[in-house]
């Protein structure tokens, strides 16, 4: 976890920006940082953006309103009786809202920012939800990233190609932009190689939804 100082230092590097270069100052490369961020944040789900919380539900609400850094859910399971609850559309669930059907959560879906689990509980349950929490913007050069170490330099060249279209530098841009490809695909080559996929529970979990 890199402060945000010493990552504009190695961008001025990068670069090749003085520190006393009007052109681009320390409030213009933090907001860059933090487009950068968020540009990445959104390329795929990256599990230093993993969280989970515990979930209770009770008798005759099948409602909850997920943790306020949540941005999606990677899987949601119940913890006593242990089992998976498995991922539905919204438009699929409406066929069980309508009926008065109650019982250990089987289903979940995502709508509006709530979870609505199905069947509707018929007792108090306690449920485990993993999911991707939205990354907190850098307040100040003192703040630092959440990413690992070795995701330092992709969020450098990203940033960097920031600076180099404000100046207008199409060289640089180019070259940093082809590097930042190269330096993405290992990325995510590595991710994929050291943490284990979310898997689907069962063959029919294809079938719905």
């Amino acid at each position: 976890m890199t402060a945000a100082s010493e990552l504009i230092v190695r961008i001025r590097n990068r670069c090749n920006l003085a520190v006393d270069d009007a052109r681009v100052d320390d409030t213009d490369l933090l907001d860059f940082l933090n487009a950068s961020v968020q540009d990445l944040e959104s390329e795929r789900d990256w599990p230093w953006a993993e969280a989970i919380e515990d979930i209770s539900v009770v008798a005759g609400d099948n409602t909850y309103t997920p943790h306020s850094s949540w941005k999606s859910t990677l899987s949601l399971t119940c913890v006593d009786p242990s089992s998976v609850i498995s991922r539905r559309t919204w438009k699929w669930t409406r066929r069980l809202s309508w009926t008065d059907l109650r019982g250990e959560p089987m289903f979940y879906t995502e709508h509006a920012g709530t979870i609505y689990v199905y069947p509707v509980p018929d007792s108090s349950y306690t449920l485990q939800h993993r999911y991707i929490k939205k990354l907190d913007k850098l307040d100040s050069t003192s703040s630092s990233v959440v990413s690992p170490d070795w995701f330092d330099r992709i969020l450098i060249t990203r940033t960097a190609i920031y600076v180099a279209q404000k100046l207008r530098d199409s060289e640089l841009y180019q070259m940093l932009n082809s590097e930042y490809r190269n330096q993405m695909r290992r990325a995510v080559d590595e991710v994929g190689r050291s943490h284990e996929p979310i898997t689907i529970a069962t063959r029919r979990d294809w079938e719905y939804g």
